[in-house]
C-alpha cells in the first residue's frame, strides 16, 4: 500500500469527532507535497517540502482566526484525490485515527493566547508536535484557546479563583 503524508487542518469540532468516532468523515481538504509545491521550492529537500506543506495548512487556519491544529496523516493513496488545478491542496476521502501520525499545534493553542499569531505573516508559524495518545489533552488546549479567542477565560485558571 502506498501512502501520502498530508496535513489536515482541523477545527475544534473535527478534532472532537476524531476523538469520539476515531474517524473523520470526508472528504477533507489537506496539504501535501504536490508538484506545485515542488515547483515553488525547487531546491528544497523532502523535509523542507513537508515543512512548507505544514505552513500552508497552518497559515490558512491562522488567517481564518481559528486555533491552529493540524493532523499529520498517512493516507492510503487510493483515498487521495488531487484537484484538476493543483494548488497544493488535496482531498482525502476519510481519516481514521490510526492513520494520524501526529498532531501539530500552533503557539496560539499551546499558550492559550490567540494573539500570538496576530502577526504571523512576518514569520513561519511555530508548530509543536503531539502524539495521538495525547488527543484528550489537545482537545482541552483547543477548547481553552477557543474560549480565550472569545474573551472568556477558562474557569479553572488560578487567577479566576477568589482570594480572601
Amino acid at each position: 500500500m502506498t501512502t501520502v503524508r498530508c496535513y489536515v487542518p482541523l477545527t475544534g469540532d473535527q478534532l472532537t469527532a476524531l476523538a469520539q468516532d476515531r474517524r473523520l468523515a470526508g472528504p477533507v481538504r489537506a496539504t501535501a507535497v504536490t508538484e506545485v509545491l515542488r515547483a515553488q521550492e525547487p531546491s528544497a529537500d523532502d523535509d523542507e517540502l513537508e515543512y512548507a506543506a505544514t505552513q500552508v495548512a497552518a497559515e490558512e487556519l491562522a488567517r481564518a482566526g481559528v486555533p491552529v491544529v493540524l493532523a499529520a496523516v498517512d493516507a492510503d493513496s487510493g483515498l487521495v484525490t488531487t484537484p484538476a488545478v493543483d494548488d497544493g491542496w488535496i482531498e482525502v476521502a476519510s481519516v481514521d485515527l490510526p492513520r494520524v501520525a501526529a498532531l501539530h499545534l500552533g503557539d496560539d493553542v499551546v499558550t492559550g493566547d490567540p494573539s500570538v499569531l496576530a502577526d504571523h505573516d512576518a514569520e513561519d508559524i511555530e508548530l509543536s508536535w503531539f502524539d495521538t495518545t495525547e488527543l484528550d489533552h489537545v482537545l482541552e488546549l483547543v477548547r481553552r484557546t477557543e474560549l480565550a479567542g472569545r474573551g472568556t477565560a477558562p474557569p479553572d485558571r488560578a487567577t479566576d479563583r477568589p482570594t480572601d
